[in-house]
């Protein structure tokens, strides 16, 4: 129960601590221009501050969510003609864009009217912006649930690390405690060989008393014995 409470508490202050961190992160979308296959777009960017490959891979699926795309460059994807309900019920030649800089990992969305060079309606590019910063936010929520999944993995195996330990301290003290019933037993046994001992010397003495005794009584009835022959042979 003490186990379980402690995982509870670890758990715990590492979830509030999670919560203090994504508190303190603010996503900032900005507007940006992005030059994709030569091509200068007008967007908004947003700098993420995680893990490459983590930032990669929810690129990639956001993407690939949204419809099909055309890899024009390296980290760089071109779709036109698109779709997209969360901009708008027209077509667009959406772009975006991937950089990695020192100090972050910059993500590039831009769109144009299908077909044409001409920005959209300034309701529709405030879409393009909501539709990064929630991208940031949720790369940034995966983030923690990873922080936290990792949390508890290592709670569990310190956990399974103390379970172990109560176990052999209890297998410890259970064997101490035969042992020290195994000694009594063993202190008896030994002061009664001793008792043993003892009395068999006495008897051993005793008999050896009754040995010379009883030599002697042999010795006595032969020389009765001797003598009635020599009587036995006056006889005439």
């Amino acid at each position: 129960m003490r186990i379980k409470h402690l995982q509870i508490i670890v758990v715990t202050f590492f979830v509030l601590f999670c919560s203090s961190e994504i508190k303190a992160q603010t996503v900032e979308v900005n507007e940006a221009s992005g030059s994709i296959k030569d091509k200068s777009v007008k967007g908004y960017v947003v700098c993420l501050e995680l893990d490459v490959k983590t930032v990669d891979a929810g690129w990639a699926r956001y993407m690939k969510s949204l419809g099909k795309f055309e890899t024009v460059e390296k980290q760089a994807v071109e779709g036109l003609n698109l779709v997209l309900p969360a901009i708008s019920s027209d077509a667009v030649d959406f772009y975006s864009k991937v950089t990695v800089t020192p100090r972050c990992i910059q993500i590039f969305m831009g769109a144009f009217r299908a077909g044409s060079n001409l920005e959209l309606p300034e309701d529709q590019k405030e879409k393009v912006r909501k539709m990064l910063y929630d991208f940031a936010i949720e790369q940034y929520r995966q983030d923690l649930i990873k922080q936290i999944s990792e949390a508890e993995r290592v709670v569990n195996l310190a956990v399974k690390a103390h379970d172990k330990r109560t176990n052999e301290g209890e297998s410890l003290r259970s064997k101490i405690t035969r042992n020290k019933k195994d000694k009594l037993r063993l202190l008896k046994d030994l002061e009664d060989n001793g008792n043993n001992l003892r009395k068999l010397r006495a008897d051993s003495v005793q008999n050896a008393s009754e040995q010379e005794t009883a030599l002697e009584e042999i010795k006595k009835v032969r020389q009765i014995s001797e003598e009635k022959k020599q009587k036995l042979g006056q006889v005439k």
